[in-house]
């Protein structure tokens, strides 16, 4: 510990990994030792199971809860969106991936909700920020992680999506504000088949998509 001004610094080894290198020439010696490990890990993984690697994509190892991955929007207990199109999440998005254009609501109890919410995945950091402002619990995140996709417009989120997609089945939900969900919860399409202010025409997905069911209302 080194005392410096306000406190004291932390003493951090300085590693030189060229002069180390250069001091470490290779030897038939050092090669045989390099084998001698590669062979002690494999009958290690023959004979004891010890597999580190997994046979991915068939195989998936689980993530933590506080996994950062896919957003999800939750709904209210009647199947609702549960956002009202604050503005929060995306006034505070560092990478200004989110766009939302807000609409009234037929309850005058809900002051506004998002006639349309996108997210741009490509531009998307991941951090959170949208999560932690959200005053409602709208926006959570998922432990969902891969996104293979095979044009740029794929990579943008609608409601439709980012309410109900196979991900969020499969994953679970992941960073949020409260583990056990305070007032939302995931939309499902078992229970949740019916929207309160139904559109007029069969959707091409079992999540209500709002953009469409607010304009065909009128």
């Amino acid at each position: 510990m080194t005392p410096v001004k306000g406190g004291y610094a932390v003493d951090v080894p300085v590693v030189n990994v060229s002069e180390r290198a250069r001091r470490e020439n290779a030897s038939v010696l050092s090669t045989f030792k390099a084998f001698g490990v590669t062979f002690r890990r494999m009958i290690t993984s023959l004979f004891k199971g010890d597999m580190p690697t997994i046979s991915y994509p068939e195989q998936q190892r689980p993530y933590s809860e506080r996994f950062r991955g896919t957003h999800i929007l939750t709904v209210r207990n009647d199947g609702s969106l549960k956002c009202v199109a604050c503005y929060m999440c995306a006034t505070i998005c560092p990478a200004e991936c989110i766009y939302i254009e807000a609409g009234e609501h037929p309850n005058p109890e809900i002051e506004k909700f998002p006639r349309r919410f996108d997210i741009d995945m490509m531009r998307c950091i991941y951090c959170g920020f949208c999560v932690d402002a959200c005053p409602e619990e709208a926006i959570i995140m998922s432990r969902e992680h891969h996104q293979a996709v095979y044009n740029r417009s794929e990579t943008i989120y609608n409601i439709e999506k980012l309410m109900q997609r196979p991900g969020i089945t499969a994953k679970g939900p992941g960073y949020r504000p409260n583990v056990p969900f305070a007032e939302a919860k995931i939309f499902d399409p078992a229970q949740d088949k019916e929207c309160p202010i139904p559109s007029v025409v069969e959707e091409r997905h079992p999540a209500v998509l709002y953009e469409s069911m607010i304009n065909k209302r009128h």
